[in-house]
């Protein structure tokens, strides 16, 4: 009775090279997401519809040709539109000095995984991070930072890497990917349609100035640059200002009517597929950790790597972190709050609910958690 109970715990422990188990539940989640993700999209090309229909006649149907042609620009973009266009990323290069342990870290994870090699790609910034993404039918990309790649020990990286090979074998990267792709495109559908009248603000602010008004566009920052007032202004201008007066009150009201009326729906849009990223992500992470510890057999390396790249979180640039949160979410950890106090949490129940809701990923403690049972598992049967 003894022996087999013993049998039964050392299968339970992961095996260094067992390549990476199966996750039932997490297939099961990756299917919900792709089915949410669907009647979402085209939920939203029902209301724009419905919305164009009532604005100019035209029959509601025709805008349901809108998810596929948002589908079509995402997919034209390389990176999915995941990775930070502020900062150089290039593509990993086997014979650079600097990118040949990331190769070969890589292919002996891979032969171990029964995997093929993925896209590398490297982000040139001095904080160590690393995510995954892929979009269906195209070959999965890994990008990691050079701060990783300099930072990071032998053991460290194994397992980082292990972990973003992990979403490549479990197939959520690519649901992941879409899924984002979706909330950032609903999210920012309102200022794609605001955007013409918004943009109307400079023009006319630049005709007033040089009819000697001091206007300034309420659309861009205070150090937005402008032509200076023109001192020496005819009063026959005066009639100009009068119609550029008109023009930017109606312009402000059109935007006013537009955005109460497009805003709201298209932001209660955007929540629930914020959260299937949410939901989608936390349970990934935990997938993929778990992965990571079967596949180099090493959980407390993993829990270490976690541990130094939430805390190394802090010296990102603030700047830097305004930029980069479209791929927040796709990240081995997440990216800091970029808020004054640095902590993202409100004060009241309602904000801590949605904080808690809308995580993209699990909080620490809860990756470190099973990471040591797991370890303790492997001590015990060593």
């Amino acid at each position: 009775m003894m022996c087999r109970h013993s049998r039964s715990r050392v299968s339970e422990v992961p095996m260094a090279g067992a390549g990476f188990p199966p996750d039932t539940r997490l297939t099961y989640r990756i299917g919900e997401t792709w089915l949410l993700v669907l009647l979402l999209a085209f939920g939203y090309a029902a209301l724009l519809g419905l919305l164009l229909q009532w604005l100019v006649g035209w029959p509601w149907w025709v805008a349901l040709v809108a998810p596929l042609v948002g589908g079509a620009v995402v997919y034209a973009i390389e990176d999915g539109a995941v990775l930070p266009r502020t900062l150089p990323v290039t593509d990993a290069d086997a014979a650079a000095v600097a990118d040949r342990r990331l190769f070969a870290v890589v292919d002996r994870l891979c032969a171990l995984a029964a995997l093929d090699r993925p896209r590398l790609k490297v982000i040139d910034a001095t904080w160590p991070n690393a995510l995954t993404f892929r979009l269906p039918g195209r070959k999965p990309t890994i990008a990691v930072t050079r701060g990783l790649l300099d930072q990071s020990d032998d053991s460290r990286l194994d397992a980082v890497l292990a972990h973003e090979l992990a979403h490549i074998a479990h197939r959520d990267a690519a649901a992941m990917t879409v899924a984002m792709a979706l909330s950032t495109s609903l999210a920012l559908a309102p200022m794609a349609l605001l955007a013409p009248l918004m943009a109307l603000e400079v023009p006319l602010c630049r005709a007033a100035r040089w009819c000697g008004r001091q206007w300034k566009p309420a659309t861009e920052d205070d150090d937005f640059l402008m032509p200076p007032v023109r001192s020496d202004a005819p009063s026959v201008l005066l009639l100009v200002v009068a119609a550029l007066t008109l023009a930017r009150v109606a312009n402000f009201m059109l935007l006013a009517g537009l955005g109460i009326v497009l805003v709201p729906p298209m932001l209660l849009l955007a929540l629930p597929a914020a959260g299937i990223i949410a939901r989608l992500g936390r349970y990934r992470e935990l997938a993929a950790d778990r992965g990571a510890a079967a596949l180099t057999g090493r959980p407390a390396a993993l829990a270490a790597a976690l541990t130094a790249l939430h805390a190394d979180g802090p010296a990102i640039p603030v700047k830097d972190l305004r930029e980069l949160r479209a791929m927040s979410s796709m990240t081995i950890v997440a990216l800091p709050p970029d808020d004054a106090d640095g902590t993202g949490t409100g004060t009241d129940w309602f904000s801590r609910l949605l904080d808690r809701t809308m995580a993209s990923h699990p909080p620490l403690a809860a990756r470190l958690e099973p990471l040591a049972a797991l370890s303790r598992d492997l001590s015990g049967s060593a």
